[in-house]
Formats: C-alpha cells, structure tokens, sequence
C-alpha cells in the first residue's frame, strides 16, 4: 500500500467517524441495495452454476511454494472439487495439470503430497515426466502410430503472485495479475515472495459457502458477536472500505482509542521503526480476495480464510497462516498463542453460521437486506452474477446491478 493509498484510508475512516457520530446519512452517490434473493444460498440451479463457472473459471489460491520445496515434490490438490496435481519442475517452475493419466484416467499419485522423480499411472504404468511429458508407454508396439509428444499431462493455468500458488482451469482466462487488480500493488509491501509457510487447517460448517463469505465481509456484527475480543481493540464505526474489480474489496478498521479519529499506533517492540506498516499497526486491515479468500492482515502474521463449498449446505472453512521472519516453527510459543486466539475469534462467527442457513432453508427469509457498512458483500454477490452469466440466472436468483466499480479520486467515493 503506497503512501498515498495509505493516506486515503486514514481520511476516508476519519470522514466515517465523523458520519457515523452524527448519524449521517451514506454519500449521496450511494442508493439503497435491492434485497439479495435467499434462494441463492439455497437452490440446486444456482449451486450447480456456480460449480460450472465459478470454480473453473476463476483464479484459485491452492497453496504457497514452501509446500513443493524441492525438485519432484508435490500436492495433490482436491479443494475446488477437481484433482489437480502441482509440483515442482527440475527447472524450478510449479506447474499445475489435472491427475490424470492420458490413457485410460488413472491417478498419477494417491497420496496428498509427496516427493517424485517422474509419474507413473497407478492403472497401466505410462510414465510421466515433472513437466508433463510422456516418456514411456509399456508395451508401445501394441498401440499404433501413437504420438506420446501429443499425449503429455493435461496442463492446468498455474501462475504465482509472491509465494502463492493460483491455478485456473480456464485457458483463456485473464494473467493473475490483472485479475487481482489494485491487490497486486495493495500488498507489495507485506512482501508476499518473503512470507513463510506456517500451518492450515480447517473447519466443517453446514451452511453454503457464501454465507460464510457474508460473515466475514462486514464491521457491523463486531460489538454484538465480538464484544470481549475485536469489538475490544477496533472500532467499527470508522470502517474504511474500497471495492475492487473482479469482486475483490478492502476494509480497514482503525484501533480503538476512545477517538473518533485515526490514530496513528506506534511500532511493537518486536519490529524496529519503518517494518512495520502504518495501517496495519493502527488497526485491521482485511482485504477480500474473489472468489472465496477473506485475509485480515497482522503484523506479523497473514492469515487466508478460503470457503470451500462441499455441497450446496456444507462448508470446509480452511485457515492457512503464513508467517514474517525466520520464527517459522508453528509449535512456537508465539504461534501456538496466536493461533489459539484467532480460533477463539473464528469461534464466535462460526457459531452463527449453521443457524443462518437452517433459517433461510426454512423459507422465513425471501430477501437479505443489506446497510451501507454491508456493501462489500453486494459486490461480491454482483460480481458472482458476473462470472456465471446473468442470462444464465435465473430472474428470481439474481442481484441487480446497482455498485458497479467504486472508484477511488483521493477525495471520497464515486460511483461509475
């Protein structure tokens, strides 16, 4: 985030304060929202469509290079819901192609991770090098004129931003770059080619995926569900947020200081002065990355919360840190203790989240109506539509487009 993003965002969660305190009105510029139809968290037609675009036409973080350390290690990668498998070129490059052996389907490896010098079929044994090629074919006189050159690995889009590993199923789909957008410059300096490798695990939730991307893409519910943990160190009323191309979003939400005003926090004593970045020591930043990637932003550590639908009701919510510096030892005191008290956190969202899909499955809820501090889940919401087609959506299902792109000028928002 450069120095006159940074001084943006201070400004803009200056004038929230200011909003807020004197109950004021959202800018003129910006309309109450249609409902979001409920069926869409809800309806076999819709989750099918999201399975035929969203998770194969999008870019999708699957894992961070400290996972294929070496030369042949590997990841059999299923969370999109189609085996993928990545590894490490003897060129050093990662590659991505689908678990499939060219011949009849067989899997290339079982195991979720591994190390390699060549694939080989578990069904026939045809032998595939690190970067796809078919080398050997046993018994190859029995097959007739058979090109191997043409029967390589199936490749899969893999391009990396930093350290992080994205894949897309979608050949003609945009560079990573251009589909993240301002999020390429946004976090140059949290150095994403230096963060490290720390832990992921997960969480099993019944409801639909996107309610759990709802959860995390507002300030409103921090004093009622938060109150003895976020509610007690940041404030929602000066909430500061952008919308992106692509669906994606920033939020900032300054320290609580008794103020209603951005206060500018000094270093912690474990950074020197200048490591540290003036937002993210002055409050949490959180950035919303489309499709499924919500990463609220310490110090010290990244976290990525990535929602993963399961089924139309269910949910594996996975939490992935990466960590600053060389104390990369997750058993650590350090990490130990942070951990625990993010999961105190994640604890008191997820308690909802299975309540609000039984409520909505009831059929008592028609229509999600959504504030002004909500306004980043309409966009994820339009942009949704986007990716799967509004002709494809049915009328009943679908959000009306009203957001469009937020633009920011250095003096407030504007809608285009």
């Amino acid at each position: 985030m450069d120095a006159a993003t940074t001084a943006y965002v201070k400004d803009q969660a200056d004038l929230e304060f200011q909003r807020f305190d004197q109950r004021g009105a959202p800018p003129n510029d910006f309309a109450q929202l249609p409902d979001i139809p409920a069926g869409r968290y809800i309806d076999d037609e819709f989750y099918a469509l999201e399975r035929e675009h969203i998770w194969s036409k999008t870019w999708l973080l699957a894992a961070h290079a400290d996972e294929v350390p070496d030369v042949g290690s590997y990841l059999l990668w299923e969370s999109s819901g189609t085996p993928i498998l990545i590894v490490r070129g003897r060129d050093n490059q990662i590659r991505a192609f689908y678990n499939t052996c060219t011949h009849r389907g067989g899997p290339l490896v079982r195991q979720a991770s591994g190390k390699e010098k060549v694939f080989v079929c578990k069904y026939h044994c045809w032998a595939f090098s690190l970067d796809g090629a078919l080398n050997h074919i046993p018994d190859e006189h029995e097959f007739i004129a058979i090109d191997k050159s043409r029967r390589g690995l199936i490749p899969i889009r893999c391009e990396m931003f930093g350290n992080w590993i994205y894949v897309n199923r979608d050949p003609s789909a945009m560079p990573l770059t251009e589909f993240l957008g301002p999020l390429v410059n946004e976090l140059k300096d949290f150095e994403p080619g230096e963060l490290k490798f720390i832990t992921r695990y997960h969480f099993d939730l019944r409801c639909n995926w996107k309610i759990t991307m709802d959860a995390f893409q507002e300030v409103y519910h921090l004093k009622h569900i938060h109150p003895d943990t976020v509610d007690a160190s940041i404030d929602h009323r000066g909430a500061s947020m952008a919308l992106f191309p692509q669906g994606s979003s920033r939020m900032f939400v300054p320290a609580k200081t008794g103020e209603a005003k951005f206060v500018s926090m000094p270093p912690t004593n474990q950074f020197e002065d200048g490591d540290q970045h003036e937002i993210v020591r002055s409050g949490s930043l959180s950035y919303n990355m489309f499709p499924n990637i919500v990463t609220p932003i310490g110090a010290y550590e990244f976290p990525y919360l990535q929602f993963w639908p399961t089924s139309k009701t269910t949910t594996r919510f996975e939490v992935t840190f990466f960590g600053r510096g060389d104390d990369v030892d997750k058993d650590s005191a350090y990490w130990q203790e942070k951990i625990a008290g993010f999961n105190v956190v994640l604890g008191e969202d997820n308690e909802n989240l299975p309540w609000i899909q039984r409520s909505i499955e009831s059929g008592a809820l028609q229509g999600v109506p959504l504030s002004y501090q909500e306004r980043r889940i309409y966009h994820f919401h339009e942009y949704v539509d986007q990716i799967i087609g509004v002709e494809n959506i049915p009328q009943h299902l679908r959000v009306v487009p009203r957001l469009g792109e937020l633009q920011e000028d250095g003096k407030g928002l504007r809608l285009q």
